[in-house]
Formats: C-alpha cells, structure tokens, sequence
C-alpha cells in the first residue's frame, strides 16, 4: 500500500519523466532547426553573392534588406529561451514551495486530529454526555419509527382511497360534505341526494374514507412533534461536545488547518499558472523552429520573389553562359544546400509530430496530478491499494498505451482512507447530519461520506 504522499511523488516522477522527454525533443527540433537556419543563411549568402554578380543595385538592395530581417528572428527566439528557462525554474520553486506547505498541513492536521481524540476520550468517559448521547439517539429512533409510520399510512391512503375516489357517486356526495354539518342542500336536492347515497352505499364508505385521510394528518404531526424533541437533544449533545471542544482551543486549531489548506489550494493554482505559461511557451517555441513565425517568413519572402522563380536549373544555364565560373560554383553549392534542406525538413517534421505529442502527454499528466491535488489525495490519512496495477499503468500512459482517463480511473478505484485517531462519526457525528464539532479529512468532507470514488 503506498500513501497518498508516495503516490503523488510517483505522479512527479512520472511528470518530471514526460517533461525531459519534451525538453529533448525540443532540443532535437532546435538542433534541426539550427541546421537548416544555418543552411539558409548559407543559402542567403550564395544569393547574396549571386545577386552581386547577376542583379542591379536596386534588386541587391531588396535582397539584403529582406534578408536582414533574420536577425531580428535570432533576436525573439533567444528571449523566449530566457523565457522558458525562467519558467521551468518558476516550476522548480513552486513545487519545492508546495512540498513546505503541504509538510505544514500534515502538521497541522496531525496536531488537530490529536486533541479531537483527547477531547473524544473524556467525553466519552463522562456520565452527562453518555446520558446525552443515550438520550438523543433514543429520542432519534422514535423520530425515525414515526416518520416511517407517517409514510406507511401516506402510502395506504394512496393504495386505499384509489377504488373510493374512482367512484363518481361517492366523491359527488363527499364534495358536497353530505352526511356532515357543512351540507347544505334544498328538499328536492336532499331526496335525489339520499337516493344517491343508497345506490353507492354512502353511509357505509364515508368513515372509512374519512379515516384513511385524517391517519396520515394525524401520525404527521405526532412525528413532526417527536422530531422536534429529537432535534432538540440532539442540539443539546451537540452544545455540550461543542463545549468541550471550544474549552479544549479545537476551532483555533481547526482554523489553522483550514488556513494552511488554503495556502497550499492558492500554490496550486500557481503552479497550474505557470504549467499553462511554459506549455504556450514551448508551443510558440516549436512554431518559430518550425519556420512558422513572421520573422523567418518575412526573410525567405524575397528570395522566393526573385530567386526561386527561375529555379536551380534555369540559374545554372545562365551561369553556364557568363565567363566567369565563380557563379557556377554557387549554383552548385546552392543545389547542394537544396538538397540537404530537403533532408532535414523531413526530420524536423517527423520531431515536430513527436515533440506534439508528447507535449499533450505532460498536459495530459498535468491534469491528472491537478486533480489528485484538487481531491487532497495527497492527505496524510490516504493510501492507495494494488500498487502494481497503480505502477503499470503509470508505464502504460508513459508509453502512449494508456489514456489518463485509464489513470485517474485506477487512482480513483484504489484509493482508501486510513483511521484516525479521532472518530469523525463520535457523539453526534454519527447521527447523519452536517457534522459542526468533529472534522474529517478534507477529501472525506464532500457528500458527507468516506469517498472511494469520484469524476476526473
């Protein structure tokens, strides 16, 4: 059995795994991206010494200025370098800073769950709050019998009353309050009225009829009465308990809980933060070594305009022609340069499509542990069952085998909640209501239950 805490350290391991992954593809797509940058400006160069040879001032005057343009590419991608680095050290500190804070939940929480057991040990030696306790659940099970009697006699009066109100005669008559002081009526309508109530056997039927609706009127407000006394010893156990904890400083310490939680919810919406900073960073990034970005664009756009549009074979004919053969050589070099571009564009794309998916899988991870974190699986009183299960299926999803839906669904099936020391369900935690005096693990306080499972 591992604890939430090791869990969680898998979770980074694994994250910590996925992101070096990405960093080195991201240095293959550089390394490709640096070769075919430097093929280009050897490329550019060649044109530019074409250009001296073969274009008037005015054209070479395009080509350079066009071409200058890369600098200012060289520029950005180093300052979203810096960027990135900064990021990845952001991440770093936060989760160092998140380790100190959650280090002082557990403390805090251990300290609480202490002194909620102390107090627990002396009211439970104590005669006035055994006498209270007694009292509270037995004015609880005559509530409970009650309301199960009101609704027994609910459910009667539906069954019961059915062949009475299907009957047109006998509602007439019951409508009309025949039979009772509120019936008023002249002569000729009480003589069709009596025949009426012969046919249907009136005078027979309306007791009972009458019965079945006052019983589940009456039991309603007996239980409604003996639930007002049950809530009321139930308030009085609560008030002592509540006492007792006050007298012991508990809020003080639960509050210091409650502050502490909050502090670490609050690093990690900063960590989620910065996760989603670095991952637009790493994207725009992979844009620029992509030869996406306007810069890179803005460059290649003369040199297409004036160059390209002849073609390698048009521009060696012409070299042919002229009586110098330092042309021919760049022509030369610059099918060369054609080629190898060719070579590493292949690369760079096949890099492109895995440093892609990767990167989905570290987002993919970052929501996993995002949701681990938000469901304080990492609390001091989780554990986690089948930690091989737990292990191979970490591995599945590193390998691209497993989703993190699979993930999170095995996390969510394995996880248990270890004892306290405190009784979350002592006095009147365990009456079935909103507990006010002893506190529950954090994860354990949504829907009011021990959770074993949950939604992604």
């Amino acid at each position: 059995m591992w604890s939430g805490q090791k869990t969680l350290a898998s979770i980074d391991q694994s994250l910590h795994q996925v992101r070096q992954q990405v960093g080195e593809l991201d240095a293959q797509v550089q390394v490709t991206s640096r070769k075919l940058m430097q093929l280009g400006q050897e490329e550019a160069d060649s044109y530019r010494q074409l250009a001296r040879i073969r274009l008037d001032q005015l054209i070479r005057g395009e080509i350079i200025t066009g071409l200058d343009a890369a600098d200012q590419r060289v520029k950005a991608l180093l300052e979203l370098q810096a960027r990135i680095e900064s990021s990845q050290l952001a991440q770093d500190g936060l989760d160092a800073e998140r380790e100190a804070q959650r280090q002082r939940v557990d403390q805090a929480s251990e300290i609480l769950d202490q002194a909620e057991a102390a107090t627990q040990q002396r009211l439970q030696e104590d005669p006035a709050h055994k006498e209270l306790l007694a009292a509270a659940h037995a004015a609880d099970e005559i509530a409970k019998q009650a309301e199960a009697k009101t609704a027994q006699a609910v459910a009667d009066r539906v069954e019961k009353g059915g062949p009475y109100e299907a009957d047109p005669l006998f509602m007439y008559l019951w409508e009309r309050h025949f039979g009772t002081s509120r019936y008023t009526a002249g002569p000729l309508t009480r003589f069709l009225d009596r025949k009426v109530a012969k046919l249907c056997d009136y005078h027979a039927a309306r007791p009972n009829y009458a019965m079945l609706l006052e019983i589940p009127v009456r039991l309603n407000e007996h239980s409604q009465r003996v639930r007002s006394d049950a809530d009321k010893s139930f308030a009085a156990l609560e008030t002592m308990e509540a006492a007792a904890a006050d007298a012991d400083g508990i809020p003080g310490l639960r509050t210091a809980v409650e502050q502490a939680e909050q502090a670490l919810r609050s690093i990690d919406d900063r960590i989620q933060q910065e996760e989603e900073t670095f991952n637009r960073l790493m994207q725009e990034r992979a844009r620029y070594a992509a030869a996406e970005d306007t810069y890179f664009n803005k460059s290649i756009a003369t040199l297409v305009a004036e160059f390209e549009r002849e073609g390698i074979f048009s521009l060696r004919q012409q070299a042919e022609a002229t009586a110098t053969a330092e042309d021919d050589r760049i022509i030369q070099r610059l099918s060369d340069i054609d080629h190898h571009k060719g070579q590493q564009e292949d690369a760079l794309d096949h890099h492109k499509q895995m440093h892609a998916r990767h990167l989905g899988r570290l987002q993919e991870l970052q929501g996993v542990r995002r949701n681990f974190k938000r469901e304080r699986f990492d609390d001091m009183h989780s554990a986690f069952d089948n930690t091989g299960l737990l292990a191979v299926i970490m591995n599945e999803f590193l390998r691209g085998v497993a989703s993190s839906d699979d993930l999170w669904g095995t996390i969510l099936r394995n996880q248990r909640y270890r004892r306290t020391r405190s009784n979350p369900d002592f006095g009147s935690g365990g009456f079935g209501r909103s507990r006010k005096v002893w506190r529950l693990p954090p994860s354990r306080r949504r829907g009011g239950g021990f959770r074993t499972r949950g939604g992604f």
